[in-house]
C-alpha cells in the first residue's frame, strides 16, 4: 500500500505539459502547490510527498424498494484517496467511509453531521504525528498532512454540502452568476437558465458567463449574514442562490467556486440522456414538439427497443452489462447502460429514424461525451470542448426550447451546467476523476447490510464499523480480506495469469487461454493458410521449402486471448457458437502493418480499419532464411466487408457489412481491440469503442473471470 500511495508524487515529478491526466494536473492543485498553508510563508500544500489529497462525496440511498420514495434513506459519507492510482482509487477496499447519516428522511442541516469530519480535516490540515519505516528498517516520525480538494456528487447532494438553493434560487448555478427565469405555468417556482430569455432577441454568450470566484462567494456570505432583518436575509439568499455558509469554507484547501465540480454521471447519463429520450418519445413533461419535428413514431421506437435488447448477445460483456429494451424497460436503465447506448448504439439505431437536424445535433453531443471521457485531455481539446458545448446548447435551445415561455422547462439547470464542464476540467482535472460511480457502488454495498427493517440504521453502523476494523487489521498484518474469492494465479513476465492461461516468452503482450490443443490441430486447410502466410514472410521461396521449414510439431491452438496489461479479451467464433448464452466477443478491429512486405523492417501499424471475426489462434515456429527459428502467434480471421470504413471516425459513425470474407491468417499484434455488432435486418453495424485506443470502464469492484462460458 505504501508503494501505491506514491502515485501523487510520481504525477508531480512527471507531468505532461499541456495535457490533463488527473486531479494533480488541474489549476487548483497547482495553485495549492505554490500556496503556503499558513501565509505568508512556511510549509506549502503537498510539500511532503506523503501528504494526502482527498475527495469527499455523499448521496442518498433507498434501503427498501417497496417504501414510499424518500422514507427509507441513508446518506453515507465517503472519502476518496487521490494519492492512489485511478486504477485503485474506487475499489471498495480503498474507500474510506467516515459516517452514515441516518434517515428515514433527508437531513435538513447536513453541516451538523459533517462537524466531526471537519474537526479531523482541520487537524490533518495542520498535520498530525505519524510513524514511518525507512527502506533500511529504521523507524521515524513525520508530520502527516491531508487536504480535501474536491467535493462531488449529484446536484442535490452537492447543493446540500455547499449550502446552495439550486434551481430554487434566482441564481441556480454554483459556478456562475447567471440569473434564472421562472416558468409561470409550473406549479412550483423553479428557475430555468436559458441563454436566450423568452421573447428576447439576443442570447447570452455561452463563452462569456459571469463566473463566481472564491472571494465573491465569501463576500456574498458576508452580505447575507449582515442582513438586518430575516426578510432581507431571505431575499438575498434567494437572489444569490446561497442558503448559508458551508462548513467546508473553513478548509484552506477548498475553493467554493471550483472545488465542487458537476458530476458527469448524473449530469450526462442520468439527466441529459433520459431527457433527450423523453423529448424524442413525446414524454418530456407536458411539452409537445412545438414547431419542431423531433418526435419518433411509437412503432419505430418499439423497433429501436427490440434491436437494443437483441444486441446484448453480440456486444462483449466487457463493454457493458445487459442492455434492456429501451422502449419497454427504460426504468431498468442505469447510468452505465444509458452511457453506452447513447454513445455507441444510438448512432446506429437512430440513423434514418430521428429527423434532421436533430440527428446531427445528437451526434454532436456524442462527440462531446467522448471528449469529456478521455483519460488524458489536452488544453487544445478543452478549448474545443468549450466551443462544441456552447454551440450545442445554443442549437438545443433553438430546436427544443424554441424561445417560448411555455417551453422553459426544456432548459433546466442540467442543460446550463454542460457549459461549465470545460471550466471544471481546467480547475479540478478530468471529470471522470470526480464522477459518482464510486458513490453509487458504495451505496449498493451498504444496502447489503440491511437485513432488519425494524432497526436498519444500527445494522448499517455495525456493518460499516466492522468493515473498517477488518480493513485496518488486513492492512496492518498483510492479510487477505474476508469474503474475497481465492483464484489460483501466478506471475509470468510481470503479468498475473490464472491456472488456465499461459504466455509464450516471445509474446509478452498476449495472454492465451483455453481450450488449448496440441494434438490434432493441423488440417489441410490450416496447412494451406500457414504456408500462404509464410510465403509473404519469405517471398520467392518454393512451397515445399516453406513446408519443410514450418515446424508443425510446435503447432498449438488456443481458444481465446487477452491483451496486457488492460487490453480486450477475444474468443474464437467456435466457442461462441457452441454456447447459446455466450456474449459474442469474437469480432475485432485490426490495424495493418505498413511494412508488411519487408520482413526485416519493424511493424508500423497505421489507421485503416479492418473489422473481422477471429476463428482461431495458433502458435507455430518457422525457420527463416538465415537459419534462425522464429515463433509466430497468428490469428485466423474472416474479414468484414466494410471497405476500410472506420467506425470511430466522426464522419462515419455507422459502419455496416453484409458478409464475411474467407479465412486468412494475420499476426496477433495487429489486432487492437474487440468490437460489438448490432443487427439491422440483413446487415450488421459495427460497435467500436477504441477511439484513441482508450475506453472508459464501468467494472465491478472485483475483477471477475470473464473467460467463464456465458459471461461474455
Amino acid at each position: 500500500m505504501a508503494a501505491k500511495l506514491r502515485y501523487q508524487d510520481e504525477a508531480d515529478q512527471g507531468p505532461k505539459p499541456g495535457v490533463i491526466h488527473d486531479v494533480f494536473d488541474g489549476q487548483d492543485y497547482r495553485r495549492l502547490r505554490a500556496t503556503p498553508v499558513n501565509p505568508p510563508g512556511g510549509y506549502h500544500f503537498f510539500d511532503n510527498p506523503k501528504d494526502l489529497a482527498l475527495g469527499l462525496s455523499t448521496d442518498g440511498v433507498t434501503l427498501f424498494k417497496r417504501c414510499r420514495r424518500g422514507l427509507s434513506t441513508a446518506w453515507p459519507i465517503i472519502l476518496i484517496n487521490y494519492n492512489l492510482h485511478p486504477r485503485y482509487q474506487t475499489k471498495l477496499d480503498n474507500i474510506i467511509c467516515v459516517g452514515v447519516i441516518p434517515g428515514p428522511t433527508q437531513c435538513k442541516d447536513i453541516n451538523s453531521f459533517l462537524t466531526p469530519l471537519l474537526n479531523e480535516l482541520l487537524e490533518l490540515e495542520a498535520g498530525v504525528d505519524c510513524h514511518g519505516l525507512s527502506p533500511e528498517g529504521v523507524a521515524y516520525v513525520f508530520l502527516l498532512h491531508a487536504f480535501l480538494i474536491i467535493v462531488f456528487g449529484d446536484i442535490l447532494a452537492v447543493s446540500k454540502m455547499i449550502c446552495m438553493k439550486g434551481h430554487n434560487g434566482r441564481t441556480p448555478c454554483r459556478a456562475c452568476y447567471m440569473q434564472g427565469y421562472p416558468c409561470p405555468l409550473a406549479r412550483t417556482t423553479v428557475y430555468y437558465i436559458p441563454l436566450r430569455r423568452p421573447n428576447y432577441p439576443i442570447p447570452h454568450s455561452p463563452f462569456e458567463l459571469p463566473m463566481r470566484s472564491h472571494a465573491e462567494f465569501l463576500g456574498d456570505l458576508e452580505v447575507i449574514e449582515a442582513a438586518p432583518t430575516r426578510v432581507a436575509r431571505e431575499f438575498l439568499q434567494k437572489d444569490l442562490g446561497i442558503n448559508s455558509r458551508s462548513i467546508f469554507a473553513s478548509l484552506k484547501s477548498i475553493d467554493l467556486s471550483s472545488s465542487f465540480p458537476y458530476d458527469i454521471m448524473h449530469l450526462l447519463f442520468e439527466n441529459l440522456v433520459p431527457n433527450m429520450i423523453k423529448h424524442w418519445t413525446g414524454d418530456f413533461k407536458w411539452l409537445d414538439q412545438g414547431n419542431g419535428s423531433y418526435e419518433i413514431d411509437e412503432v419505430v421506437w418499439k423497433a429501436v427497443g427490440r434491436q437494443t435488447a437483441a444486441a446484448t448477445k453480440t456486444i462483449p460483456a466487457k463493454f457493458v452489462g445487459t442492455i434492456p429494451n429501451i422502449a419497454e424497460d427504460a426504468k431498468l436503465f442505469k447510468a452505465e447502460a444509458y452511457a453506452f447506448w447513447f454513445q455507441y448504439m444510438a448512432p446506429i439505431l437512430l440513423q434514418g429514424r430521428l429527423n434532421e437536424p436533430y440527428y446531427s445535433h445528437f451526434l454532436k453531443m456524442r462527440e462531446i461525451m467522448l471528449l469529456v471521457l478521455k483519460f488524458g485531455i489536452s488544453n487544445d481539446e478543452i478549448d474545443e470542448l468549450e466551443r462544441m458545448t456552447g454551440e450545442w446548447v445554443l442549437e438545443y435551445e433553438s430546436l427544443y426550447y424554441q424561445y417560448t415561455v411555455e417551453r422553459l422547462p426544456a432548459c433546466p439547470l442540467t442543460i446550463h451546467a454542460l457549459l461549465h464542464m470545460a471550466y471544471y476540467i481546467r480547475r479540478t482535472g478530468p471529470l471522470w476523476a470526480s464522477w459518482a460511480f464510486v458513490m453509487e457502488r458504495y451505496c449498493q454495498f451498504i444496502v447489503l447490510a440491511v437485513k432488519n427493517r425494524v432497526r436498519p440504521y444500527e445494522m448499517i453502523d455495525n456493518y460499516v464499523s466492522r468493515d473498517a476494523q477488518m480493513k485496518i487489521v488486513s492492512k496492518t498484518f498483510n492479510l487477505p480480506l474476508m469474503g474475497r474469492p481465492r483464484v489460483n494465479t501466478r506471475m509470468v513476465h510481470g503479468v498475473e495469469i490464472s491456472s488456465r492461461e499461459r504466455m509464450h516468452d516471445e509474446f509478452r503482450e498476449v495472454v492465451l487461454g483455453t481450450p488449448v490443443k496440441t494434438r490434432g490441430v493441423l488440417t489441410d486447410q490450416l496447412e494451406n493458410q500457414l504456408l500462404g502466410y509464410f510465403s509473404l514472410v519469405e517471398p520467392r521461396t518454393p512451397r515445399h521449402e516453406l513446408r519443410r521449414r514450418t515446424n508443425f510439431d510446435s503447432l498449438i491452438s488456443y481458444g481465446r486471448f487477452r491483451q496486457v496489461p488492460d487490453g480486450d479479451r477475444v474468443r474464437t467464433a467456435r466457442l461462441i457458437s457452441n454456447n447459446a448464452v455466450a456474449r459474442d466477443n469474437s469480432f475485432y478491429d485490426l490495424l495493418p502493418d505498413r511494412n508488411a512486405r519487408w520482413r526485416r523492417l519493424p511493424d508500423d501499424p497505421y489507421r485503416r480499419c479492418y473489422y473481422g471475426q477471429c476463428v482461431g489462434v495458433y502458435f507455430v515456429r518457422f525457420t527463416e532464411n538465415d537459419g534462425n527459428v522464429k515463433a509466430y502467434l497468428l490469428a485466423a480471421v474472416r474479414e468484414c466487408n466494410t471497405n476500410g470504413s472506420d467506425a470511430v471516425n466522426p464522419e462515419t459513425p455507422v459502419v455496416t457489412y453484409t458478409e464475411l470474407g474467407p479465412i486468412n491468417l494475420v499476426h496477433i499484434d495487429t489486432i487492437i481491440s474487440v468490437v460489438g455488432r448490432i443487427q439491422l435486418g440483413q446487415t450488421w453495424a459495427i460497435v467500436d469503442r477504441s477511439r484513441d485506443n482508450v475506453r472508459p470502464q464501468f467494472d465491478d469492484d472485483h475483477d471477475e473471470d470473464e473467460d467463464k462460458d456465458g459471461d461474455e
